[in-house]
């Protein structure tokens, strides 16, 4: 008898997915395509304000103007 066969019935087979699990799945999917998108955007964002504060403190202060009375 080979290993196998004597392992055949150990184990039971998974059960199927039901309604719920799919819906599970697709959920948890979606929520980390949704995460996903949401982390690029806000690194793509956060690029470019650095260098939009790296050019303005290249430029130096903005002057500053004095108010008429």
């Amino acid at each position: 008898m080979a290993p196998k066969d004597r392992l055949k019935g150990l184990f039971r087979a998974p059960a199927p997915l039901t309604a719920m699990d799919r819906t599970t799945s697709e959920a948890r999917q979606i929520i980390s395509e949704q995460t996903r998108r949401r982390e690029e955007l806000t690194a793509s964002l956060r690029a470019a304000r650095l260098a939009r504060e790296a050019s303005d403190a290249a430029k130096g202060p903005a002057p500053t103007g004095k108010r008429k009375k």
